[in-house]
């Protein structure tokens, strides 16, 4: 691969530390590069709770309070815990929400959230230059490589996306722990061991951000590899390697082995007790490709990566089934694009082991761009995702390495041809002006995108538009933003259009993706609903039924993953007794609210039961199960269901008014529920409250039981016992 040389040492030398008045100008520059990245990104604190962000601040109540239960919940329980199960493991960046949420008092006003990650964004922005200034030598260099990292429109979504801080922090500890170690390396003495302990600790907490955080491993090789290993005394490989392992390995390597222990033992312990059998397929489907079709279209993605990052003018917050086809699947072109991708990153690696002794930072931007994408790229291991551009963060401090030092090198060219005996920097800089003028230009508007869900959405249909789930977002954004009819049939359509892409390629099993099942069935039943109040019943019950049919697709979806997890638990090693099944409680709410409008009280009744048993600490499944057996006539059992309905949430006034209902239909008077203005509670003096209250929390311990939640079954006793005064005894068939 011919390219053009670039200046730098003949042989490369151990990087020198700055002499201590450059601090001041590298200081400086520091809070240049920073005002530049704010005026990139000076539309992005106004950013919204958009995608998993409403999940993470609004949904997430670990982080509601600074206590001791929601930091024991923060450091026992997986990144996704409560909404879903997931393999995740990271505190840290569950803590830093908290810290928002609660230290600052942020709660759910954004500004705060996107102000720290604005912070560790310019923090990382800094240590990238101070990194880049020590390795190459040269301030133009590492300044103008920081300031397009700044400003890059591939960054946004680490940046303006709050949850995006899980990188944010990982890039952090990385950087940080790289800069320790080359200090460690310039140092001997008590003053080594130190740096190196800090690296080590600062490796711990990015792996607790963010597993990626072990990445600092790369970083540590690549140096040792460059400028390290060519100053070792000898050229035979055998003693040479000894030298390396003696001088390198004892003395550094060493202080990394607890985040590798702390990687490799919380994600054993999380996917050991985790119900979940593997990646979801419509999000990665290179997870369920044989090897080499996988291999090819990870290499696709890297090559689109690197489309992004030199000309970053299409870009999406979803890449999703099916808009990056596996390989052999999606046409002449798809293949083309793979192996052309193959082709030019085989090059490129094979070019920068080549100049390894000239150009060492070439090299080091090479293989830090690729090296730091060894968890993501799905060439290992297989992720939760397909393509994400918030994986292209830290990746992209080695392409703006690489690519200040092309447009450097070219403007001198330029100078050289253009304007011969003018100053040769006059051409770079106006080269660097006008690229970082522009990644600023373009990050600016790219927050835009990230104002709300319609913005966000709307601009993922147009980017990726043969992803399936920009269009089911769109659908959602649609409804959510004007929830009326005219909104209603748009979302419809752009469900429907979500569905023709899922259903081109017929899949099967766990393949399929049962949310979009359950909104288009939510969207069926609404506009049943619409036409029922305009008088027109018989196209109202059609609609019902076709709400009917696709939360039946879901279900079976549903039914299909409970069935792999269930397998995948006991290929595991976990005892038959210890496994739980599991659902999408979502989805049956939608189905048994369709049910209950077709007049099927039966199947309302099986639905929730099934919700009730999947996840009891929802209320949902209590609800629909009462108002099945209320409008079947057997109140009693009703007014049980309800009352363990409240038993979750004592402010849920449709359980009260139900509840209410019930004990009119049992003609008791007077009836327990008192109302106190707009709230309402239970005669402690009736006693029919004692043995209303008796039952529900029996079902309930009965019901967390069965479901393995083990932490709520004493929760629900003790509140019991000590709330409502139901007896002890109550609880002894479940030993408490």
């Amino acid at each position: 691969m011919t390219t053009p040389a670039l200046p730098a040492p003949a042989v490369p030398s151990a990087p020198a530390s700055p002499p201590r008045w450059e601090w001041l100008w590298l200081g400086l520059i520091g809070l240049g590069l920073g005002g530049l990245a704010l005026v990139a990104y000076s539309n992005s604190f106004t950013a919204g709770l958009v995608l998993d962000n409403h999940i993470m601040i609004a949904v997430d109540s670990r982080i509601r309070a600074w206590n001791a239960e929601n930091l024991r919940l923060i450091f026992t329980r997986d990144y996704w815990w409560p909404f879903y199960a997931s393999t995740l493991y990271r505190p840290l960046t569950t803590l830093s929400y908290l810290f928002n949420y609660a230290v600052l008092g942020n709660g759910e006003k954004v500004m705060g959230y996107h102000v720290v990650n604005f912070l560790l964004h310019w923090a990382n922005v800094w240590l990238a230059f101070i990194i880049l200034r020590r390795l190459s030598g040269r301030l133009a260099v590492a300044a103008l490589a920081a300031a397009l990292f700044a400003v890059h429109p591939v960054n946004v979504e680490a940046v303006t996306n709050i949850v995006g801080r899980a990188d944010l922090l990982q890039s952090l500890s990385i950087l940080f722990g790289g800069w320790c170690y080359l200090r460690a390396a310039a140092v001997g003495g008590w003053r080594r061991m130190l740096w190196l302990l800090t690296m080590g600790v600062s490796a711990c907490l990015g792996v607790l951000a963010k597993e990626n955080g072990l990445m600092i491993c790369v970083f540590v090789l690549l140096y040792d590899w460059l400028w390290r290993w060519p100053l070792l005394p000898g050229e035979v490989f055998g003693p040479k390697l000894a030298e390396a392992v003696k001088e390198f390995s004892l003395k550094g390597y060493v202080a990394l082995a607890p985040a590798v222990v702390l990687v490799v033992g919380a994600h054993f312990l999380l996917v050991f007790h985790s119900p979940v059998f593997g990646e979801i397929f419509v999000d990665n489907p290179i997870a369920y490709a044989p090897r080499f079709q996988g291999t090819m279209t990870a290499m696709l993605v890297l090559g689109r990566y690197l489309g992004l990052l030199a000309f970053p003018v299409t870009l999406s917050s979803d890449y999703s089934y099916n808009q990056i086809p596996v390989y052999g699947t999606g046409g002449g072109w798809d293949t083309f694009q793979a192996w052309a991708a193959l082709v030019f990153i085989a090059g490129l690696l094979v070019w920068a082991v080549r100049v390894r002794r000239t150009q060492p930072l070439c090299t080091w931007g090479v293989f830090f761009f690729f090296g730091m994408q060894l968890m993501t790229s799905n060439l290992l291991l297989p992720i939760g995702s397909i393509m994400a551009e918030r994986f292209m963060y830290l990746p992209s401090v080695g392409f703006c390495a690489l690519a200040a030092q092309f447009l450097l090198w070219v403007g001198q060219k330029l100078a050289e041809v253009l304007s011969p005996g003018a100053p040769q920097r006059r051409w770079g800089i106006a080269l660097a002006t006008l690229a970082v003028a522009a990644l600023a230009a373009r990050t600016h508007a790219r927050n835009g995108d990230w104002q709300n869900d319609l913005s966000l959405w709307r601009s993922a249909v147009a980017a990726a538009p043969n992803s399936f789930k920009t269009h089911k977002g769109l659908a959602n954004a649609l409804w959510s933003e004007n929830p009326g009819e005219p909104a209603l049939d748009a979302a419809i359509a752009r469900s429907l259009i979500a569905l023709d892409i899922l259903d081109h390629t017929p899949l099967t099993g766990i393949e399929r993706d049962n949310t979009l099942y359950q909104d288009l069935g939510m969207f069926y039943r609404a506009k049943g609903e619409f036409l029922e109040h305009r008088g027109e019943p018989a196209e109202a019950q059609a609609y019902f039924q076709r709400s009917l049919d696709v939360l039946k697709r879901a279900q079976e979806v549903d039914e299909a993953v409970n069935r792999y997890s269930r397998e995948a638990s006991l290929a595991r090693g976990r005892p038959t007794a210890e496994i739980a099944d599991v659902g999408n409680y979502r989805l049956y709410s939608q189905l048994g609210q369709t049910y209950v409008k077709l007049g099927d009280m039966r199947g309302a009744e099986e639905v929730g039961r099934w919700a009730e048993h999947i996840s009891p600490e929802q209320p949902i499944g209590y609800m629909l199960t009462g108002i099945a057996c209320f409008n079947t006539g057997r109140p009693q059992l009703a007014a049980r269901q309800f009352a363990e309905a409240l038993f979750l949430d004592p402010g849920n006034n449709e359980a009260w008014a139900n509840l209410n209902r019930c004990f009119a239909t049992l003609g008791v008077n007077p009836s327990p529920v008192l109302s106190n203005g707009p709230s309402f509670g239970l005669d402690p003096n009736n006693p029919v409250t004692t043995q209303l209250i008796t039952e529900a929390s029996v079902e309930l311990v009965r019901n967390f039981t069965a479901a393995k939640q083990l932490d709520s079954v004493r929760q629900v006793r003790d509140l019991a016992v000590s709330g409502y005064h139901v007896p002890p005894q109550a609880f002894a068939e479940f030993g408490l």
